[in-house]
């Protein structure tokens, strides 16, 4: 009656073990003796027989109607599923010992009860009747109180099951463990024994936390321990890892020898998933912040670099031979520039900014970043539908996602393979009530689908695909984020992402952003725009580098400024304290040492408080906008690149 367990568990039924007959409600041939089935038959109770492992041979009929199965059904389950206080007998324990527990019903209901344990001989077998009697009360009192505890032992076995959390108990002269139901279920083992050798427990713990786990666990036997605590990690049979944390007890005789532990293992891979991902989100900012300080000091090379360049084409003839090596200089510096804008876009920790935009424009600007991080032999295919809708979307967060697409799908190709990865745009229509997922409303999308040709995935896999922690990759290589991350982009852009694979056929993610009526931002057309005239305005240049301060000086003096450069911004305050009128404005970098550009608008504040302030910097975070803003900069601009970006920063401050 196999839909019997499915209706009580929710799961298939427990298969028999090889040495025992589900349709033989005597059990084995040994236990099925005249003696035992006449003793079982007109046993005064419910009774019912069990093995040494603690599955349930047979049962008698009065055991069938208290527990609400079919007779020949109680050989599928193990006495601890009906019983679950069970626990076998302890060394010395009195058999007539009436132990009170609770006993679970097919329905889902429980009752007290109250059963005796008692070992019997069937031919060479040993086997254990118990005898069950529900505990039923005279008084009303004594019925409320039932009521209560029935409902308190319900509340604690429900959080137990969802807290997946088993008990055992292990036998340390026998070097036998028995575990109860949950502990099979959390191990990942079909239940065949009660009772295993402790080595074939052992042999489920991970290869790299056995020895040590094992070496732990005899200390604290051998020393005076009375108590283990204990996380490490199983291989379960499907080759997933899984953390437990392990809390017990050790019981110890007169002369303080271990002789038993008692305890409970919780599953706590979640936890420790969360755990990794935030170091791993540490490590990302960290990482962020140590990629806007490089950026920030090789922005100042970069624009010494182009700066200089600039000056030597223009004091030299256009027909000179060198202006050709200048000009190959000054692309190379603009590529780098571009470089290092990328890298602080991904630096920076701003909020999502969602925009009328393109998408093409950023998922170009994704693959060409992309492509330096993709090994040699996979190779990236794109093709985008002309005259695409804009969306409304984030261009960061768009990077993010093709980041995390195609490293997933360079992953699933594998190291040293040859692949493809597509990446395409195109425009759909969504029909009310259609068939892609019910998340997406009826209407116009920019569909961005990536396409690989790696190993693709089952149904098995494909269905947990986007669930935060899951991964199929080697441990080390992944955290199970990536694609949950991109799940949550599209899901607040209000749109969707739907995966598509097989096994050998590679993967398609398909990501629908929905299309806006809104265009863009036209581009301005270029307009010519004569060199920028500072008409003798007095500006002071404080800066660190000394090669920025040289070349800010002659470029801003061929605008027509009348510039005073200082490296050292204590100086610069002094000579502004000695002459507070002989300045206009005052430009200062952000990052220096000894004292920040803050700082340095804070000290010029009390010696003019009138005095136009601009913080150049390359690398801004968010927070330094609002600093700026309290200590009264005007302008918090990221280092220009040309002194024409400058000039018209002057210019808007000058105006305002």
């Amino acid at each position: 009656m196999k839909s019997v367990r499915a209706n009580r568990r929710g799961g298939q039924p427990r298969q028999q073990s090889p040495h025992r007959d589900g349709d033989d409600q005597t059990g084995e041939e040994g236990l099925g003796s005249t003696i035992v089935r006449l003793t079982l038959a007109h046993w005064p109770a419910a009774a019912v027989l069990i093995d040494e492992y603690g599955h349930i041979t047979a049962g008698n009929r009065a055991a069938a109607r208290l527990f609400g199965y079919e007779q020949r059904d109680l050989t599928q389950f193990a006495i601890d599923e009906l019983i679950p206080a069970w626990r076998p007998l302890d060394r010395g324990e009195s058999l007539a010992t009436r132990r009170r527990a609770t006993g679970h019903r097919l329905d889902g209901s429980t009752f007290p009860l109250r059963f005796i344990q008692l070992p019997v001989e069937a031919g060479d077998a040993r086997c254990t009747l118990i005898a069950v009697r529900p505990r039923t009360g005279h008084h009303r009192s004594g019925h409320v109180s039932h009521v209560r505890n029935r409902h308190s032992e319900e509340r604690l076995r429900a959080a137990v099951r969802a807290g997946r959390i088993g008990t055992w108990v292990w036998d340390l002269h026998k070097r036998t463990v028995w575990w109860d139901s949950a502990m099979y279920k959390l191990w990942g083992q079909r239940r065949h024994h009660g009772i295993l050798p402790i080595a074939t427990a052992t042999a489920l713990l991970h290869p790299e936390d056995r020895e040590w786990v094992g070496r732990s666990m005899e200390e604290h036997i051998k020393g005076n321990a009375r108590e283990i605590s204990l996380e490490f990690r199983l291989l379960r049979p499907d080759g997933v890892s899984q953390w437990v944390d392990v809390n017990g007890q050790i019981e110890r005789d007169e002369q303080g020898v271990a002789t038993r532990m008692i305890g409970a293992t919780i599953d706590v891979t979640a936890r420790r998933n969360a755990e990794d991902a935030l170091h791993h989100a540490q490590k990302i900012e960290a990482l962020g912040t140590l990629a806007g300080g490089i950026a920030h000091d090789f922005n100042n090379i970069l624009l010494a670099v182009a700066g200089n360049t600039r000056l030597a084409k223009l004091e030299l003839a256009p027909e000179h031979p060198i202006q050709n090596n200048l000009a190959e200089i000054a692309k190379a510096t603009a590529r780098a520039t571009d470089l290092v804008n990328r890298i602080l876009t991904f630096s920076r920790q701003n909020d999502c900014r969602r925009e009328v935009l393109q998408l093409q424009p950023a998922v170009e600007d994704a693959i060409k970043l992309l492509r330096a991080t993709l090994p040699a032999m996979i190779e990236i295919n794109t093709h985008f539908a002309a005259a695409l809708p804009s969306v409304r979307a984030d261009a960061t967060q768009i990077h993010q996602i093709m980041i995390n697409l195609v490293t997933n799908s360079a992953h699933a190709i594998g190291d040293g393979a040859a692949g493809c990865i597509s990446v395409a745009l195109d425009e759909v229509h969504v029909a009310q009530g259609g068939t892609l997922t019910p998340e997406l409303k009826a209407g116009r999308y920019v569909r961005l689908s990536v396409t690989d040709t790696g190993s693709g995935m089952d149904k098995a896999t494909l269905d947990r695909v986007f669930d935060p922690f899951f991964t199929t990759k080697p441990v080390g290589r992944g955290t199970g984020l990536g694609l949950s991350v991109v799940d949550g982009i599209m899901r607040s852009h209000e749109g969707s992402v739907l995966a598509t694979s097989e096994p050998g056929r590679g993967a398609t993610f398909r990501l629908y952003f929905p299309a806006v009526d809104a265009a863009p931002s036209p581009t301005q057309p270029v307009v010519a725009t004569p060199p920028a005239q500072g008409r003798g305005r007095r500006v002071m240049y404080i800066d660190d580098e000394d090669a920025l301060v040289y070349l800010m000086i002659r470029m801003l003096q061929k605008s027509g400024y009348q510039v005073t450069g200082f490296t050292d911004a204590e100086q610069a305050l002094q000579a502004l304290r000695e002459q507070p009128a002989a300045f206009d404005v005052i430009v200062t970098d952000l990052s220096m040492p000894g004292m920040s550009g803050f700082h340095v608008a804070q000290a010029i504040r009390e010696v003019r408080a009138d005095l136009p302030v601009v913080v150049t910097s390359g690398y801004v975070r968010a927070e330094d906008r609002v600093i700026a803003k309290q200590v009264g900069v005007r302008e918090l601009v990221l280092k220009p690149d040309t002194v024409e970006e400058l000039a018209g920063v002057l210019e808007r401050v000058f105006e305002s």
